[in-house]
């Protein structure tokens, strides 16, 4: 499963690689693109998501999962910290803490999980993703943009569209409103909600570019990152040490002592956090560097490595979590 989601990421990311070669994606069209994923497609994901997946029992019966995917984030921005200063000169330290705390928490894990727990492992997913989106649009997008010259104001980054989308669809699902008829296709829809749920279908829609825009334009940056000679750098290894190796265990060991300090949570959203903790960065990292003023070269090399490190070290994660217990 992991080999087969991460070879269409490498396909896509290689259409696009070959699109900006062709001249198909210029670097001024793959930027365009990268902030229509942040300021729209994106968006549009997460409230799409929220509400075809998510109802008020399960938010409320389940209410520490989304906590579980924010202490992914904050475990990679603590492990980004400790090892920017080691690894990063003083400009790039804010996009290695954002590439290290930014793991791909939705795409890669979501097939993965559902084959390993079914319906449970793919609910856990999606709940993670909603204290992973509060924590993105606040407190990485924030510090990926603290030294940038082009840094957006602090009331912009509180206002931007995908915290607004993510509060805004948790509002609809914790005061229990009508939505189930046009966000989860159950029933008849009549009078005003034939326009609902013709307008969430067409968000759904632009829902759907997300991911494969997002790969279309890691390649585009990839290719121009060749083109002014690409290399492996030592912040390039220590983004990969922080994400792939030590943030999961810090992220696990956390989650041990909870459990040992009498916390008891459900085995399946546990094991899918540690999971999820060791993934390969966002493919969506590029977009997000361009879009603030970080080191898109550094996030497009990061996102292509990882990727491919990945194959080896998230089964080996797996495995790793049978043997705890977690």
């Amino acid at each position: 499963m992991i080999l087969q989601v991460s070879a269409q990421m490498f396909l896509v990311i290689l259409v696009g690689l070959l699109a900006r070669r062709r001249g198909y994606l210029t670097a001024e069209s793959t930027g365009t693109l990268g902030r229509f994923i942040i300021d729209v497609t994106f968006p549009a994901l997460i409230f799409t998501q929220v509400l075809r997946t998510m109802d008020q029992a399960v938010l409320l019966n389940q209410w520490y999962v989304p906590l579980f995917g924010a202490g992914f984030i904050l475990a990679g921005q603590l492990v980004g910290s400790l090892l920017a200063p080691i690894f990063a000169p003083k400009p790039q330290q804010p996009t290695f803490i954002f590439l290290v705390a930014l793991t791909n928490w939705t795409f890669l894990p979501l097939p993965i999980a559902h084959a390993l727990f079914a319906e449970a492992g793919t609910q856990a997913v999606l709940l993670m993703n909603i204290g992973a989106q509060v924590l993105l649009w606040t407190l990485c997008v924030w510090r990926l943009g603290k030294n940038a010259a082009r840094r957006p104001p602090t009331l912009q980054l509180l206002i931007n569209p995908g915290l607004l989308a993510t509060a805004a669809s948790l509002l609809l699902v914790l005061t229990n409103a009508p939505v189930h008829v046009w966000a989860k296709g159950v029933g008849q829809a009549y009078g005003a909600e034939i326009v609902a749920k013709t307008a969430f279908d067409a968000a759904s829609l632009v829902a759907s570019l997300t991911v494969p825009l997002s790969m279309l334009v890691t390649g585009g940056q990839l290719a121009g990152a060749l083109e002014r000679g690409l290399h492996l750098s030592k912040p390039l290894w220590g983004v990969l040490l922080g994400r792939l190796l030590v943030t999961p265990l810090l992220m696990t060991l956390g989650l041990m002592a909870l459990r040992r300090a009498g916390f008891h949570s459900a085995a399946v959203p546990t094991h899918v956090a540690c999971l999820i903790a060791g993934m390969p960065a966002a493919v969506s990292c590029g977009a997000f560097c361009d879009r603030y003023g970080g080191d898109t070269d550094l996030a497009t090399q990061v996102v292509f490595t990882s990727t491919l490190i990945g194959l080896a070290t998230v089964p080996v994660l797996e495995m790793v979590l049978g043997i705890w217990g977690m």
